[in-house]
């Protein structure tokens, strides 16, 4: 858990560099820089004070806003501490005209990130990378804020590439004369309609692959720069519809820690349940997706399992996916008369039918040995930023719900499950687990369910008098970031405030952007067989993928 004391340590070590530089808000250290000193900074902190973990990378062009210490961008490189907690921002002052030095040596997850800023705003990173989202040699740079969006051509697919042989015929073939190379289209089973992969066969395993995404780009991050902070809301859950609502209350969270919004207790139970149910739903889905990739018929066991959840969902909102159901300081409804009691019916057929499934897929050898391959180590998982159950999966104890707890994760008896390989069957027995987990949270937390509303008084206005409100409110100037701990991993906004509520930026941390990024590491060595029930236990889902 977060410890201030370790956290007071660090901020004297920073102190150092000067008033001019470091800086704390939000219980995260934040540390001015200028892309000369980029490395020195990041080989300090990764090396010798153990931030090894790279979060996410954001940028934002800045020539339009108020001054700004006559710079015309700001890079934000977050890191995470995951011994002690610890969250620190490296903000970076760069000019159009100058080169930004690449950390891909320190962080390979961060090769993504960089291509994302070159094409969404035009910078310079030292190892020029590739495009990402959007077509190649486009020129649109849509995150400028002067950034004029015109149609641009589609790219051609990318040829397959080509294998060495041996030139010399008197001599031994190169051992990659025997590899072949196969493509998988977005339409492909393997790909699960997620990405077009090219995959390395020595024939029979895979040696190598690479993905391109942004078959799904729906230019979120831009469509909600210019939304007002309510609307965000009603939108966030699009991205990821199976497990809502752990995005609108990722971005209400976000605004209410900003803000220093006290929710009512019965609000942050409730949410509590929601965000359990949301991970219960999302993980029946991958494990059924994890046994019919796998070719066992249990899949329709689980999927009859995810239905009861979203029964539980349907009678508290009208929605099977509970979409819309949070509002700035609280919630829109109350639990419905009678919802407790069917929830604990559906907790119980759960418990049970549960069970009774996995015990079959236990029972049967082919299941385990489609799934026991490809082992990833803790190592890997920490280098390419994975966090969730991929990470868990690994060996890596670490769980947002535990390590930063907020509402009353921290009154709650729950336990992490741990895995020892990092294989798929290691993925999949932590997401049964968790479903175990997260319905002993629920029924911890309703059993002690508090009275009263479920919304501040202060925000349950109509739309029009609480925009009004608001604008009335002091808000802190700068970046604030907020995550939670979603059922493929940690999920978060940062959003950079600045004039009279104008959102200058909002940037999506998900989880599959990153799990996608690591695809390659995750299924070295498996068959064309095994494929796509690895994959499935990945968990990504396109739109967090492609934002």
């Amino acid at each position: 858990m977060f410890d201030w004391k370790e956290f007071d340590k660090t901020k004297h070590i920073f102190s150092h560099a000067g008033p001019s530089l470091y800086r704390e808000e939000w219980g995260q250290h934040k540390i001015d820089i200028r892309p000369v000193d980029l490395i020195r900074w990041i080989d300090l902190l990764k090396e010798d004070l153990d931030y090894l973990s790279l979060v996410d990378i954001v940028a934002v062009d800045r020539r339009s806003l108020p001054v700004f210490g006559g710079f015309d961008f700001e890079v934000v490189y977050h890191l995470l501490n995951m011994g002690t907690h610890q969250r620190l921002n490296l903000h970076l002052h760069v000019n159009t005209s100058e080169m930004i030095p690449s950390i891909m040596g320190f962080f390979p997850n961060s090769e993504w990130m960089e291509r994302e800023q070159v094409e969404m705003l035009g910078l310079n990173f030292s190892n020029h990378p590739q495009a990402l989202l959007l077509p190649a040699n486009q020129k649109n740079f849509p995150l400028k804020k002067d950034a004029q969006i015109k149609d641009w051509g589609l790219d051609s697919p990318p040829e397959l590439p080509r294998l060495k042989k041996n030139p010399n015929k008197s001599e031994t073939p190169y051992a990659e004369e025997a590899y072949v190379w196969e493509r998988f289209g977005i339409l492909s089973p393997e790909t699960l309609g997620n990405f077009e992969w090219m995959v390395c066969f020595d024939p029979v395993n895979v040696v190598e692959s690479s993905l391109r995404i942004g078959f799904h780009h729906q230019g979120f991050e831009k469509l909600i720069e210019n939304k007002e902070w309510i609307q965000v809301m009603q939108l966030a859950d699009k991205l990821q519809p199976g497990a809502a609502p752990t995005y609108s209350i990722a971005w209400a969270k976000n605004l209410e820690d900003m803000l220093r919004i006290k929710l009512p207790e019965r609000t942050q139970a409730i949410r509590i349940v929601m965000l359990e149910l949301a991970r219960v739903a999302e993980h029946l889905t991958v494990m059924a997706e994890i046994t019919k990739a796998a070719g066992h018929d249990e899949f329709k066991h689980y999927v009859n399992a995810r239905e009861k959840v979203y029964e539980l969902f349907e009678k508290y909102c009208g929605q099977r996916q509970g979409f819309s159901i949070v509002k700035l300081g609280g919630l829109k409804e109350d639990l419905p008369h009678g919802w407790i009691a069917e929830y604990q019916s559906v907790a119980d057929i759960l418990n049970k039918n549960l069970l009774m499934i996995h015990k079959s897929l236990m029972s049967q050898r082919r299941f385990r040995e489609h799934l026991e391959v490809s082992p990833v180590n803790a190592q890997t998982v920490l280098g390419w930023g994975v966090s969730g159950p991929a990470m868990r999966a690994s060996g890596l104890n670490f769980d947002l719900r535990k390590s930063q707890p907020f509402y009353f994760y921290q009154d709650i008896d729950f336990d992490i499950p741990v895995g020892i390989y990092g294989t798929a069957y290691d993925r999949y027995l932590i997401r049964f687990e968790e479903i175990f987990q997260s319905l002993r949270i629920i029924t911890q937390v309703i059993d002690n369910l508090p009275l009263g509303e479920v919304i501040n008084p202060l925000y349950d206005l109509p739309y029009t008098e609480l925009r009004e409100y608001m604008r009335t409110q002091e808000v802190p100037r700068g970046w604030h970031y907020s995550g939670l701990e979603s059922p493929n991993g940690e999920a978060g906004f940062f959003h950079l405030v600045g004039e009279d509520f104008q959102t200058s930026r909002i940037k999506i941390k998900s989880p599959s952007f990153t799990l996608a990024q690591a695809v390659p590491q995750f299924l070295k060595g498996l068959n064309k067989k095994q494929l796509r029930a690895s994959l499935a236990s990945l968990g990504i889902r396109h739109f967090e993928m492609d934002r």
